[in-house]
């Protein structure tokens, strides 16, 4: 060891090393008191319009819309990579798959619709409807995968997963009678809320784009809600018997296993619970852009994903 009394072998903690410390120390209430008006400062930033991070010609609610569905995305992901230590390169498929639901079973152009006559979702509702449905499908697409798969590892299991998300791009693009192929699904249903005169179809419709309170503000709030029931549900299952079993699995999974964890199961918890969260963001992003086409379900996307979870 170095007898120089300004060296020093251990490793030393980034600023955010030190933060997560710090807020991990922190009792409940204390992160709440800190937590809810920084998570209010974010949700008033559109309406703010700070020079700084506002650009001229931008829609600076929709920017932040999109903020929010990706950030919902990554919270999903980081459940499987960041929690369980499992390389999953094939998300945007669990995303389309979300996605693809809620346009199946609510665009007139889908042989599926259900908001026609006969069917039975009103179309005022119909986006809440199909939300817990697209999770609920997209969580068992998830246990479909996971089943088979979930017993290799490291770049075998990246491999598997990537060839699903291109596998469900490429069943997209091919079924045309059904996901109207390279045209894709448009008028998909959104929440019809706040009708008025000057918005006769909702603050949620693509339609709403004039003054500060237009249709991006009103869909990143509503991202803002569900990443914070995430992140409640999410954290609780961190923080339990779960989490430890994820954790144990990402270090040493041979460990887990010699010391009694059911690795297999607790994987298998991990792939269905951040599939049915990438469900819930593809229906998310199906009622914003109201339009669903097979392009934007590719792998650089699913690249993307994983970006923000190893970045942030």
């Amino acid at each position: 060891m170095s007898t120089n009394p300004s060296f020093d072998a251990r490793p030393k903690g980034g600023v955010g090393d030190s933060f997560r410390s710090w807020w991990n120390a922190q009792a409940r209430v204390t992160q709440w008191a800190f937590g809810v008006p920084f998570i209010l400062l974010i949700a008033v930033l559109p309406l703010l319009n700070i020079p700084l991070l506002t650009t001229q010609g931008t829609n600076f609610g929709a920017v932040m819309a999109q903020f929010g569905m990706y950030a919902l995305i990554a919270i999903g992901l980081n459940v499987v990579v960041g929690q369980a230590g499992l390389l999953d390169l094939g998300y945007v498929g669990f995303y389309a798959v979300g996605a693809y639901t809620v346009a199946l079973l609510t665009s007139p152009a889908s042989p599926w619709n259900q908001t026609g006559p006969g069917g039975w979702l009103s179309t005022d509702w119909a986006w809440l409807a199909c939300l817990p449905i697209a999770i609920m499908i997209t969580a068992i697409s998830g246990l479909i995968l996971g089943s088979p798969t979930l017993r290799l590892r490291g770049d075998y299991l990246a491999i598997v997963t990537l060839g699903f998300g291109e596998i469900v791009r490429l069943l997209a693009d091919n079924l045309i009678e059904i996901t109207g192929g390279g045209r894709g699904l448009a008028q998909v249903a959104y929440p019809r809320f706040g009708t008025s005169e000057s918005n006769p179809l909702g603050v949620f419709s693509a339609g709403n784009v004039s003054g500060t309170l237009n249709s991006g503000v009103w869909w990143f709030w509503l991202s803002i809600v569900l990443i914070v029931i995430v992140l409640i549900f999410v954290g609780n299952l961190e923080r339990s018997r779960v989490g430890r079993a994820w954790v144990a699995i990402r270090e040493d999974e041979d460990a887990a296993e010699i010391m009694g964890v059911p690795t297999f199961k607790f994987k298998l918890w991990a792939f269905v619970i951040g599939a049915g969260i990438g469900g819930m963001s593809g229906a998310l992003y199906a009622g914003q852009v109201q339009f669903v086409v097979p392009t934007n379900f590719n792998v650089i996307n699913s690249v993307l994903f994983l970006c923000a979870v190893v970045l942030g």
